[in-house]
């Protein structure tokens, strides 16, 4: 349990502010998405998205647990194959894969998604090296996800997305004659697209179009349908003021259209499902010890060590879930924007929230920051925070505190 004490001894350990890791609500997150989908089809893969949050303990927990890696770059990869993965269990996604890494997956038999031209053209040179293997690809299809208005939905109000082969002659029609050509097996179609709203609409619409392209190319080697990720997983109430859809439903709208397809119906190949945010949020809370107090005109300000780079990295601007945890108890309530350490006024982490009883030394957890905050918190002004792991009060250091030569390592001070 939680409390003051235990806080202030972690604090003592590894610094003023810090995440705490939570195993079970992440396992958890895995498994109800996982049986949502398996209520509605027995063939359904798992494959963590690195880049949401690649902790080696969480990548390391999926692969324990069955789950595929995710991995979109060389980076992600390498960090894949060191924690033990084979390539038959790694989906390598993404719009630049390096040639040497693209034939390391595709000779161990991964699930590989081509997503430009680039990639035909190393896959030419990957099939003259291997003339004898038998070589399989999958393709990302290019998604217009359009609302009831006109609009698209695709994330940052974008009209069109930059990833995959777009449906026309010139374009997916040529890249599948190519690929043909060379003699390869086209075994997967991948339709994810990061869209703004996470609507049950969007991923019928992905469902449609993957249906159409198999059936419009005759694609009849297709072993996996690659839905993606973007669903929302549990959230915390009244975060968003309005509901949002659970994991069956987003199941429920997928199969509704792959059970029309004739092909589907006949074939039954395996779903994927790349979830990163949905199943990661939860798993990470930031706590962090309230340094000052201070009143600026009418304004109240609370000021930790850290930030807004160690909860929202993107700046969105809601107030995520917390809590105060005072050394003794206050009855005093007053309104603050909780404010980080680093010199830009924008580093506002909460705003304008009510705080009941909080004093100097107190700590403060902001809860559901799982998602791209350990991947995308800078090295800017303050040293990157440690993470520790609970387990029955036992306290283990996931990730240390880094350190000034953590920092300078990879300068040469030579120069």
């Amino acid at each position: 349990m939680l409390d003051y004490k235990l806080l202030d001894k972690i604090s003592k350990e590894v610094g003023n502010s810090f995440y705490i890791l939570n195993e079970s609500n992440y396992l958890k997150n895995i498994t109800d998405l996982k049986n949502a989908f398996l209520k509605f089809h027995d063939k359904i893969i798992i494959g963590y998205s690195y880049k949401t949050n690649y902790i080696p303990k969480l990548c390391r927990l999926a692969k324990e647990n069955g789950v595929y890696a995710e991995v979109v770059s060389d980076m992600e990869l390498d960090l894949a194959f060191k924690l033990g993965y084979k390539p038959e269990k790694i989906i390598f996604n993404g719009p630049l894969k390096k040639e040497k890494d693209l034939e390391k997956v595709l000779l161990g038999n991964g699930i590989v998604n081509i997503d430009s031209f680039h990639e035909v053209n190393l896959l030419k040179k990957i099939v003259t090296r291997n003339a004898e293997a038998k070589i399989s690809v999958g393709l990302r299809i290019n998604m217009s996800l359009i609302d009831e208005n006109g609009n698209s939905t695709i994330q940052e109000g974008l009209k069109y997305g930059r990833f995959g082969f777009e449906d026309s002659d010139e374009n997916l029609g040529k890249a599948i004659e190519i690929i043909r050509g060379l003699g390869v097996t086209i075994n997967a179609l991948h339709g994810h697209t990061s869209s703004s709203d996470r609507s049950l609409k969007n991923f019928g619409s992905i469902a449609k179009t993957l249906c159409r392209v198999r059936n419009k190319y005759n694609l009849n080697d297709i072993a996996y349908f690659n839905v993606g990720g973007g669903f929302f997983g549990p959230m915390p109430k009244g975060l968003l003021n309005r509901k949002t859809p659970a994991f069956e439903e987003y199941a429920d709208t997928i199969f509704s259209v792959f059970n029309d397809d004739e092909w589907f119906a006949n074939n039954k190949p395996y779903i994927i499902l790349e979830p990163g945010v949905s199943v990661v949020s939860n798993a990470l809370s930031y706590f962090a010890k309230v340094m000052d107090i201070k009143k600026i005109r009418s304004k109240n300000f609370l000021l930790i060590e850290g930030g807004i780079y160690n909860v929202k990295p993107t700046m969105h601007r809601l107030n995520l879930p917390f809590k105060v945890f005072s050394k003794s108890i206050k009855n005093t309530s007053l309104k603050f924007d909780v404010v980080g350490s680093t010199c830009m006024e924008k580093d506002v982490v909460l705003s304008e929230v009510e705080i009941s009883g909080v004093s100097v030394s107190d700590y403060i957890s902001i809860e559901n920051v799982g998602a791209y905050t350990v991947v995308k918190t800078p090295e800017f002004i303050n040293y990157i925070p440690a993470i520790v792991s609970i387990e029955k009060n036992e306290i283990s250091i996931v990730r240390y505190k880094q350190n000034l030569s953590n920092v300078l390592q990879q300068y040469n001070l030579n120069a």
